[in-house]
């Protein structure tokens, strides 16, 4: 017998456990393509390298080492690497970086770290956003969010800031209390960068309310540059000087090598923060979700050598680019509609509203989506639902574009084949496939 959190959790908490039937043009045709996980599949090659070539194993990495929240030679090597690529207005110190098995967890930590759930306190959050917040923030600390309207892709001004204003001002009217404001940046899943001075807008705002500012800045690094249509530029939150706009401990930023990096399974994430009461109590908490030391050790190899990391970086989002482009090209020729702005990220935000199967739903758009969702399912190919994005509007979904060629294409086959038969559909049991299809 479960305890109620425990029965909660299995119910509503999903997770990948087991065989992946994942398409292969040659040993799987029949496979599913998933386009659901945020994951850049172009440079797992050079990654796969890079580690083969680094890895021999040092007896001490089978040790507890210096503990459980990132070694000096892993904090030292990040550090610089930050110095080097976010350009902080104050330099990064290794003492600021605390490592976790990624980002997910240190989510949670911002969340335990500032809220009281007692005490009706949450996170104040634009939507749409990245849809496990939901569960990273929320599903075991029992912190409450609150989502508030700020333009469904056009939340980059500065006239941002009036509508999270607006919004913590109807919270409080609740009676709930907001503690931070939560960023992705760049955006999850819109793809786009926050400009300098929404940033400092939304610093000021944090400052003005006496709340934390917590910039999720796993994308950082995943910025391309189109040559046909204006491109954005990636500013971090340390990159602002907060002298006159906000005292520096109230400002956290999340970063890791999930993404910029390809290496998801290398599990690390990092909070850098200057506030060390922060620090030292996700310090004491990081200790239930340390990074192996050997995660830890190639990692530190990997971000010492910052003459491969720029050429890696450099060769990422070039192919970035490229996929983005072919995608782009295929799903126009599908009919599918898509947010054209963003240059940040490995998604894009498709528009399906055209294609909603409203008459077998009676007129019920979010079903239709929802229907829509598992006609792809059947026909191999996985897609994230705008609903849980918190989109303001039914018929959106996240697509990630950076697979291999062959299989973007037979990806993107299968969905115009299910768009140009809207008739078809089989019957089946309720998907297990996580429907946002993310972590880090």
């Amino acid at each position: 017998m479960l305890s109620a959190r425990g029965t909660k959790w299995a119910a509503q908490i999903g997770f990948l456990h087991g065989h992946k039937n994942e398409y292969d043009p040659v040993s799987n045709p029949e496979g599913t393509i998933s386009f659901s996980w945020a994951e850049n599949w172009l440079m797992h090659e050079d990654m796969a390298q890079f580690i083969n070539t680094h890895s021999q194993f040092d007896q001490l990495l089978c040790a507890y080492g210096e503990g459980y929240t990132g070694t000096v030679r892993l904090r030292t090597a990040m550090a610089k690497h930050l110095n080097a690529h976010f350009k902080p207005a104050q330099a990064v110190d290794p003492e600021e970086i605390t490592f976790a098995a990624g980002v997910t967890d240190l989510n949670e930590v911002c969340a335990l770290l500032t809220c009281n759930p007692d005490n009706h306190e949450a996170i104040l959050i634009g939507k749409p956003v990245y849809g496990s917040f939901s569960r990273d923030l929320g599903a075991r600390t029992g912190v409450d969010i609150e989502y508030v309207e700020v333009g469904d892709t056009e939340q980059f001004s500065p006239d941002c800031v009036a509508s999270y204003e607006a919004g913590f001002e109807a919270a409080k009217a609740r009676g709930v209390n907001i503690k931070a404001l939560m960023i992705c940046s760049p955006h999850n899943p819109l793809g786009q960068c926050y400009p300098r001075e929404t940033l400092e807008g939304l610093m000021r705002l944090c400052a003005a309310k006496g709340i934390h500012l917590i910039s999720d800045e796993i994308y950082a690094l995943s910025v391309f540059k189109w040559d046909d249509r204006p491109s954005e530029e990636f500013t971090s939150v340390r990159a602002i000087d907060p002298t006159g706009i906000i005292d520096p401990s109230q400002v956290h930023v999340l970063y890791g090598m999930s993404k910029d990096f390809s290496a998801a399974g290398m599990r690390l994430g990092c909070l850098i923060s200057q506030n060390k009461d922060f620090t030292k109590a996700a310090r004491s908490i990081c200790c239930f979700s340390s990074p192996s030391q050997f995660s830890m050790d190639l990692a530190a190899k990997f971000l010492e050598d910052q003459e491969f990391v720029t050429n890696f970086l450099e060769k990422s989002q070039r192919l970035l680019l490229q996929s983005r482009l072919l995608a782009e090209k295929l799903l126009t020729q599908a009919g599918v509609n898509f947010h054209q702005k963003g240059n940040a990220g490995l998604f894009m935000w498709l528009d399906l509203s055209n294609y909603l199967p409203l008459k077998q739903t009676k007129g019920d758009a979010w079903a239709a989506e929802k229907l829509l969702y598992q006609r792809l399912i059947e026909a191999g190919v996985v897609l994230s639902p705008g609903q849980g994005y918190h989109s303001p509007t039914p018929g959106k979904f996240r697509f990630v574009f950076c697979l291999k060629e062959d299989v973007l294409r037979e990806g993107i086959k299968r969905i115009s084949r299910i768009l140009t038969h809207p008739g078809f559909y089989v019957p089946s049991d309720e998907s297990s496939v996580s429907e946002t299809g993310d972590a880090s």
